[in-house]
């Protein structure tokens, strides 16, 4: 179990200190109360596998048992030391150690996701990070991009202008990690130069073609938010081609954190946003996600609205 890695991931991801002092700990105990043979295997499984997130927590949750430690904490160590195998792939890629860390460090952002949500370090959310150690993702500035082609049957061939995007073509589904930083138009669009100069060398494409599903992109949302919300501006980024209307509001954990099991009159009203859709959804406001398209030719977002 190679520790100075996983510690230089901790440092590199900026991990709290205390999550550093757990996660250091808990890899002593797996050495310590002689479960390093075992911890080894599981890692190794988890890439023969195919990353297989159902069979790996199966034998996690074994371990777990025997040390007393909740699977989510256990399955968190094992995604700090499986990193070190994971970054080979993505130096082949061309990707630098800059760029390598700070797509890790979605690891951190799962983690405090994890201590807000059940009050200990680990994460709840494994199936996610087969993009990860398959290096089909990979972060540039404030977004992460997921490898994809377009597949859409409505419409089947996207048009922009002068540019169309037929079935297959290459594009980046976008993520956005809950890491805190800004989320202005100009952070968004040093990402999506970032992210321009390396996927078009890899497409030959002179263009980048993203598409982006998600809770913050539901054009019901936009009326409820002011002018300068960098939420609105987003989604003006984005063609929108798709609205999904929902009976739950699934995402209210992302917005509420701990306190999204409390009945809606109970929210917290502590920021600008919360105290929005709060009065949003005690209203009877409709709740969804929505799907949009955005092209970057390096220079300008040709989808802007």
């Amino acid at each position: 179990m190679n520790l100075n890695f996983m510690n230089l991931l901790l440092d590199s991801c900026r991990f709290p200190e205390e999550a550093k002092v757990f996660f250091n700990d808990l890899a002593d105990r797996v050495i310590s109360e002689g479960h390093e043979e075992e911890f080894l295997f599981i890692n190794d499984f988890y890439f023969s596998s195919g990353l297989d997130t159902g069979k790996t927590e199966d034998r996690l949750k074994v371990l777990s048992a025997k040390m007393g430690v909740s699977v989510y904490s256990m399955w968190m160590l094992h995604l700090l030391i499986a990193a070190e195998r994971a970054k080979p792939l993505y130096d082949k890629r061309g990707v630098s150690d800059e760029v390598f860390f700070d797509t890790f460090s979605d690891l951190r952002a799962k983690a405090l996701e994890c201590m807000e949500e059940y009050g200990i370090w680990g994460t709840f959310v494994a199936g996610w990070y087969g993009l990860f150690y398959s290096c089909r993702i990979i972060k540039f500035g404030r977004f992460e991009y997921e490898d994809g082609e377009y597949d859409r049957e409505n419409p089947p061939t996207y048009v922009c202008g002068d540019i169309s995007v037929p079935r297959g073509t290459p594009i980046k589904g976008i993520h956005i990690p809950s890491s805190g930083e800004p989320f202005d138009l100009e952070a968004r669009l040093e990402s999506y130069r970032m992210a321009y100069e390396f996927y078009t060398k890899e497409t030959g494409l002179d263009y980048l073609v993203c598409e982006c599903g998600s809770w913050l992109l539901y054009q019901g949302y936009e009326d409820i938010l002011p002018e300068n919300s960098n939420i609105r501006s987003f989604m003006h980024d984005f063609d929108m081609v798709k609205r999904r209307d929902e009976d739950h509001f699934g995402d209210n954990w992302r917005l509420f954190g701990k306190y999204h099991r409390l009945p809606v009159e109970e929210y917290p009203e502590d920021t600008s946003m919360r105290r929005a859709f709060k009065k949003y959804l005690l209203e009877g406001g409709r709740v969804g996600e929505g799907d949009g398209i955005l092209i970057f030719d390096g220079e300008k977002l040709l989808t802007r609205r």
